[in-house]
């Protein structure tokens, strides 16, 4: 294993401890390059799409660059489809960007192709479920769904705290 592919790993495993600052350090110093998109990045990472994934990852979660971030987590799937982990890694960077439906859209294409996925199933379950819209032939964002969805919420929190008293 080259130096180069050992602090990629390393990288890697801050990423999955949420080191992600250090990580990104890390990434940029083993990469050698401050623009993530450039073709001395895509070139170097060819052979390893987790460090495209991860990369994409730190760069959102550390610098909120979202297009480029993106662009390397697709990259990372283009490369490997195989592993849900880079599924995981682009919904998680959709969900840092505001984007809840890209973010949807991209587990369940990975479910697709790995419905088993520890990875993606974990991001499925921080994501959440939505419940439907109390008048649902109204948009999400119509002030009378937001406002009856907040009372619904109100009232759900509510008989959860009457429950634990």
């Amino acid at each position: 294993m080259t130096d180069h592919q050992r602090r990629v790993d390393e990288a890697i495993e801050l990423t999955r401890e949420e080191e992600y600052l250090r990580a990104l350090t890390i990434f940029l110093d083993a990469y050698g390059a401050e623009d993530a998109s450039s073709p001395l990045i895509l070139s170097k990472t060819a052979k390893s799409a987790s460090g495209l994934s991860y990369f994409g990852l730190c760069l959102m979660l550390v610098q909120k660059k979202t297009k480029q971030a993106i662009e390397l987590c697709k990259r990372a799937i283009e490369l490997e489809f195989y592993d849900g982990n880079h599924y995981a890694n682009l919904a998680r960077v959709y969900i840092a960007a505001g984007n809840r439906k890209k973010a949807l859209e991209t587990l369940q294409q990975g479910e697709k192709e790995h419905p088993d996925d520890e990875a993606l199933l974990r991001v499925r379950r921080q994501l959440g479920v939505r419940s439907t819209p109390p008048v649902p032939f109204l948009d999400r964002s119509n002030p009378i769904n937001v406002t009856l969805g907040q009372s619904r919420h109100a009232k759900k929190v509510a008989q959860r705290e009457g429950k634990k008293k």
